[in-house]
């Protein structure tokens, strides 16, 4: 590989960052283009490509959309964990999934559908599947989906393996380590009948991606990456998929303050927070 500028230009930062804008709604700003470098001198590295111009024409070709994927990959930040936030699993467990449940049984509908969106390795929706399994003892007469979105190829094949390290369960409750979980090789296997209620799906947040009458949307430490204008189309989104009374999860940073208007009412349990789309007017 050649030569590689130890200093990403003004003009080539801007090249590399309205691609990514216009691929997936991701914004960087001006104080992220040290950050944009490393990432990106880790590809040139990668492919042995000598120069930051050279790698976006790479990119650039329709030929090249599994390394454009690598790129955005490479820019998100993953980490997560089972149970995330713990009080937001409390509201889910003790209000959102019993209220659901109910209103179902009177209607004699027995589908309930969740999406967790920007999924990451897939610890959040195997924790959401924990809590329905959980909650509903018939389980078996109920046609359950949780589908688990994201932009990163390497996430999804992480998470439909479903084997993780004991740190990412540091969270998990005894008696749901013991149930749901098999320990081998240093590691744990979700269980079968955790994972069959998952369904990992490569998904662009900045695309429709064809679902309807959800139930649950967790969307949690996502937005932050994109600009109000990409929050706003998303939230809409979000409110167009979602039945009426269904919920929406976001993290513990993040708020529907000025992208939302008056489609949703906040709910707060336990210093657990979601949010319930209202009815129509």
């Amino acid at each position: 590989m050649g030569y590689v500028s130890d200093v990403m230009t003004p003009d080539e930062f801007k090249l590399f960052r309205d691609l990514i804008h216009n691929e997936c709604g991701i914004f960087l700003k001006e104080e992220k283009r040290d950050f944009l470098k490393m990432r990106v001198e880790k590809r040139l590295k990668t492919l042995s490509i000598g120069s930051y111009f050279n790698y976006y024409r790479y990119v650039k070709d329709e030929r090249n959309r599994r390394e454009l994927s690598s790129l955005l990959d490479s820019i998100t930040i993953n980490e997560t964990y089972f149970f995330r936030n713990t009080p937001q699993f409390e509201i889910l467990r003790e209000r959102v999934i019993p209220e659901l449940i109910e209103r179902k049984r009177k209607a004699g509908d027995y589908n309930l559908m969740a999406w967790s969106a920007g999924c990451a390795t897939g610890e959040e929706p195997y924790s959401i599947a924990i809590e329905i399994l959980e909650a509903i003892p018939d389980i078996s007469r109920w046609n359950v989906q949780i589908i688990a979105s994201d932009i990163s190829w390497r996430c999804i094949e992480t998470g439909q393996k479903g084997v993780y390290s004991g740190e990412k369960l540091k969270d998990v409750p005894p008696e749901y380590l013991a149930k749901y979980f098999i320990y081998s090789d240093e590691s744990y296997q979700v269980s079968d009948n955790v994972k069959r209620l998952v369904i990992f799906d490569f998904h662009n947040l900045k695309h429709e991606n064809g679902l309807t009458e959800v139930d649950v949307v967790f969307c949690r430490n996502v937005m932050i990456y994109f600009d109000i204008e990409e929050q706003k189309r998303i939230v809409a989104r979000f409110q167009k998929v979602l039945n009426t009374d269904g919920y929406l999860f976001l993290g513990h940073a993040e708020s529907l303050q000025g992208i939302a208007n008056g489609d949703f009412r906040f709910l707060y349990l336990n210093k657990g927070t979601a949010y319930q789309k209202v009815n129509p007017a």
